[in-house]
């Protein structure tokens, strides 16, 4: 009698657990389009479900069932079944995605340049603009080059010839700007305020100068900019 008793017990409480067991209808919800192949497992139950492309997804479970969610590009979630989880339709999992850090890069030094590639001569010259003006007017085509011949007659060569010098001048004083602020040099050297962008002109001009910004040689720079300082204000002296 005991025995029939436990076997009806037994068979009874197998149809309630079945009888619990439901369909939920669900869909993953992440920031991303590739929502298919995620797997679902009931951990209750040891049932398996996948996702479909649009997110959307089948599995059994009851109230109280653990599923688990995983996929290679979204962040794995637990969530537990809850009654009202089946009145949703379909019942919405929202996933993360996974955030990939990048090791640190270093850039070094390539010796990948347009001259290893063929496409400039090695140690080809690197002309300014005034100088690519006067490379074009005194060179030419054809056995007698006409243009070169033209230029020197008219004097243009001449011309661009000194634009040169000025363009080289110009830029010795802007690399002077660089280097020393006009109140410095107006207060290193008594140089009157109105007289400073004469003074830049001046120095510009002397070789030495020249050579010295060239090779970003700032203290020998700044020791013949004494020195002509001295003669600078001489000379504005003079025309007084």
């Amino acid at each position: 009698m005991k025995q029939k008793l436990l076997l009806l017990f037994c068979f009874l409480t197998t149809v309630c657990n079945a009888q619990q067991i439901k369909v939920l209808q669900g869909r993953v919800l992440a920031d991303t389009k590739e929502l298919g192949g995620i797997t679902i497992r009931n951990l209750s139950l040891g049932r398996d479900a996948s996702t479909k492309g649009d997110g959307t997804f089948s599995i059994a479970a009851k109230v109280g069932d653990t599923l688990f969610f995983t996929a290679i590009q979204l962040k794995p979630k637990t969530i537990v079944v809850e009654k009202e989880d089946f009145d949703y339709l379909p019942f919405p999992v929202r996933m993360e995605l996974k955030v990939t850090e990048l090791k640190e890069v270093v850039v070094e030094k390539s010796n990948i340049d347009a001259v290893s590639l063929g496409i400039v001569p090695y140690k080809v010259k690197k002309f300014t603009p005034a100088e690519r003006r006067y490379y074009t007017a005194t060179t030419g085509s054809g056995i007698v080059p006409i243009d070169p011949i033209i230029n020197a007659i008219t004097g243009r060569t001449a011309m661009l010839k000194k634009e040169i010098q000025i363009e080289k001048y110009k830029m010795v004083q802007a690399k002077l700007g660089n280097m020393f602020e006009a109140e410095y040099l107006i207060r290193e050297f008594d140089i009157p305020e109105d007289y400073i962008e004469g003074f830049v002109f001046f120095v510009a001009e002397k070789p030495k100068v020249m050579d010295a910004v060239k090779a970003k040689n700032k203290t020998l720079t700044l020791f013949l900019l004494g020195e002509l300082a001295v003669e600078y204000k001489t000379m504005l002296q003079d025309a007084k």
